[in-house]
């Protein structure tokens, strides 16, 4: 599915901000539900604010270099500055717009190589924005599933162990989907384009069991509470499932 036409990215900004004025924000949501690739945009433009946030999170705690101190108490003693035109406050906002946008989309194309994969899984474990019925509707957004992670795959089928697929979630360069058992246990499969490099894990974090699976195309990485065993049969069911 096409992002809806009426729908800009400045609004988009806005909606992920909470700046959006409420009555066009649920514009937005009911579009949300009916656009892959809308829904895609959104959740990539939150990852890179999380991004940012974690990028210069540290900065407000930093203390005001005494360089800047003196400069300022030197310009409270000096002449009135000239007043600036609108065109100068106007070209200063524009860079810093450039700036961070430019540091937003820097971060986002760095995340597959410099977060570990597992990290990067639980962080947004649990973290979709987007319901599905069913196998048959969640499969709508396979081709935005291959996109994001660059491979012909497709939304594994795991009711055969009990597990019904309930919501995706889409970032910069992954995706997340999300099952749930007849008990309401979660269980999250993550994705994203491998390193090329080949992996299998199994252990056990957080209270959780961790399968990593990754081949030269694809990260996976599963996580829920059960038995090694189960994670193994459900690992297995899923790998095979993404191209069957």
């Amino acid at each position: 599915m096409k992002t809806s036409p009426d729908i800009s990215d400045l609004e988009i900004h806005a909606y992920v901000d909470g700046a959006l004025e409420a009555e066009r924000a649920r514009d937005v949501e009911s579009a949300l539900a009916g656009d892959a690739e809308l829904a895609a945009r959104v959740a990539g433009y939150r990852a890179d604010k999380a991004l940012l946030k974690r990028a210069y999170s540290g900065l407000a705690d930093e203390p005001v270099p005494a360089a800047w101190i003196d400069m300022i108490r030197n310009d409270a003693n000096a002449k009135p500055a000239p007043a600036y035109s609108w065109r100068m406050v106007g070209a200063i906002a524009a860079a810093i717009l450039v700036l961070v946008a430019g540091a937003g989309f820097y971060l986002g194309q760095m995340q597959p190589a410099s977060v570990d994969v597992v990290q990067a899984a639980l962080e947004v474990r649990g973290d979709a924005a987007i319901p599905v019925a069913n196998l048959a509707d969640a499969r709508r957004y396979d081709a935005t599933l291959g996109r994001i992670v660059d491979a012909d795959i497709k939304v594994p089928d795991l009711e055969r162990m009990g597990y019904r697929v309930t919501r995706l979630g889409f970032y910069s360069h992954a995706a997340q989907i999300q099952y749930r058992d007849g008990q309401n246990h979660l269980l999250t499969l993550y994705l994203r384009a491998s390193d090329g490099k080949t992996r299998f894990d199994q252990f056990e974090q957080k209270g959780m069991r961790i399968c990593v699976w990754q081949d030269d195309r694809i990260s996976t990485v599963m996580a829920g509470a059960m038995s090694a065993a189960e994670m193994q049969r459900l690992a297995s069911l899923a790998y095979l499932g993404l191209t069957a």
